[in-house]
Formats: C-alpha cells, sequence, structure tokens
C-alpha cells in the first residue's frame, strides 16, 4: 500500500495500491496546494522531488 501524507499531518491523505496510482493523486494534491511533491522508494528515501509553485492572481 502507497500513502500520501502531507507535511505537518499526522494521518496519510489518501492511499492506493499502487506506487504510480499513489503519485499521480500526490501529484494532483502538490499541485492544488501549489506545493513541493517528494516521491519516496519502497525503503524511504526520497526518490524524486517536483516543486509546483502557486498560481499567481
Amino acid at each position: 500500500m502507497w500513502r500520501n501524507k502531507v507535511v505537518g499531518n499526522t494521518r496519510a491523505s489518501n492511499s492506493a495500491e499502487t506506487k504510480s496510482d499513489a503519485v499521480t493523486a500526490g501529484r494532483k494534491l502538490a499541485i492544488k496546494r501549489g506545493t513541493a511533491h517528494f516521491i519516496h522508494t519502497k525503503d524511504g528515501r526520497v526518490g524524486e522531488r517536483r516543486t509546483y509553485p502557486r498560481a499567481r492572481s
């Protein structure tokens, strides 16, 4: 099971059975919030980091 968790929260925001599904959901969450998205490997290390800046109005 793969989980997405927002920094500062104690519980996962959502979970998925596959890593690709979790990455997709995490990307959408990061874009919506305008934050960085860290993609971890199975052993817990950071594999990738993507930054989504907030939209300017």
